[in-house]
Formats: C-alpha cells, sequence, structure tokens
C-alpha cells in the first residue's frame, strides 16, 4: 500500500511575519523581539501585560493551561490585552 503525500500553501497570517526574511513567512524567536508571559491569573475582565516589544505586536497567542476561555482585546505599543476566565491560568506569546 503507497500513500501519496500532497503539499499544499495555506494562508495563515495569524503565524506570518516578515521575520528576518520577508519571501519565507514564519515565526523567528531567534531573530525577532518576543514577549512570553508564563502562568498569568485569568481575573473575568481585560487584563493589560506589559510586552515591552516598542510597537503594536505583529501576533498574540494566548493558552489557557488549566481551562478557562481566552478573549482578545485591542494590543497597543505598550500592553498586549486579554481576558481570561476568572481564576484560570494561561501564557501569552507575542512578537513583532
Amino acid at each position: 500500500m503507497a500513500i501519496e503525500v500532497h503539499k499544499t500553501a495555506i494562508n495563515t497570517p495569524e503565524v506570518q511575519s516578515a521575520g528576518p526574511l520577508p519571501n519565507l513567512h514564519g515565526f523567528y524567536p531567534s531573530k525577532g523581539k518576543t514577549f512570553f508571559a508564563s502562568q498569568q491569573v485569568g481575573t473575568g475582565a481585560s487584563q493589560n501585560l506589559a510586552h515591552g516589544l516598542g510597537a503594536v505586536p505583529a501576533g498574540v497567542i494566548a493558552v489557557p493551561t488549566d481551562g478557562g476561555t481566552i478573549t482578545y482585546g485591542t494590543h497597543t505599543t505598550t500592553n498586549v490585552v486579554v481576558d481570561c476566565t476568572s481564576g484560570k491560568h494561561y501564557d501569552v506569546l507575542a512578537w513583532l
């Protein structure tokens, strides 16, 4: 039995950035500015996390680590804005 694999290009703007090589879209943690905050605790209201990137992040991923839901706010040049279920932990990754 043979399996044939085809590669299909997809457009995923949520994980694309200019990166160090503009023709190769992707996320380059070793080359770009990143911000990571681990084990933040949700309050059930909008929370501002100072990221220090100096510009509005090109992408933000917030992941609940013990359940709960994440709602994204409007990120700024100084803060990542997220809302997580009260009492639930989450991690945040942001990049330029």
